[in-house]
């Protein structure tokens, strides 16, 4: 994870080189479990952070990194649990720590308003996946590094030169490991952007 961490840091900083082309966003996502992570938590996660730091390639075309936490959390009444071929019943709260970290792309498409900018974005990247089912005393943990893609559309609504609300629809579509089925889910964002 400190690698992560430091591989992070270099990218922020070369991308700082130039700041009067780069943006900051911060939002709060809603998150709803989709496909395999849905069968194991089927209620939306009310739980994370996403931050991204984009730089301008064009006028309407932005190059970033983004990174982020999202949390899903369910307590399930008495129920089977399998894992492979065995097999646990009681009751389970059962968590998901997911950590994307993906670079990507933004096309903002100007419609004639200076003040509201559609645009749709595509990224790939990495999710780090924590997946901990907990009985009483006893836990089962699974964890994976997931390729992932992540498709994305959004609104722009600038309300000054350098700051924005932002509104976005993301899709993280996690791929499969050998320890744990891709953990894919559909992101509601809300944040600001913020011009340096």
């Amino acid at each position: 994870m400190k690698a992560v961490i430091l591989l992070l840091l270099v990218a922020l900083g070369s991308m700082g080189a130039s700041a009067q082309h780069n943006s900051f966003m911060a939002s709060y996502p809603v998150s709803f479990p989709m496909g395999d992570l849905h069968s194991y938590i089927n209620k939306p996660g009310f739980r994370g952070i996403s931050f991204e730091f984009n730089k301008a390639i064009s006028h309407e075309t932005y190059a970033g990194l983004e990174v982020g936490w999202n949390v899903f959390y369910q307590h399930v009444t008495k129920q089977e649990y399998k894992d492979g071929t065995a097999s646990v019943a009681g009751v389970q709260y059962r968590y998901i720590n997911a950590f994307p970290i993906i670079v990507g792309g933004k096309y903002y498409m100007h419609t004639g308003s200076k003040a509201a900018y559609p645009y749709a974005g595509i990224g790939a990247g990495t999710v780090y996946v924590e997946r901990a089912t907990n009985f009483g005393l006893y836990q089962i943990y699974k964890d994976a590094w997931q390729f992932c893609m992540r498709p994305e559309l959004g609104l722009d609504l600038q309300f000054s030169h350098h700051e924005s609300l932002f509104f976005a629809a993301k899709y993280f579509w996690n791929f499969n490991t050998s320890s744990l089925d891709g953990q894919s889910w559909l992101s509601l964002n809300m944040g600001v952007r913020v011009a340096m």
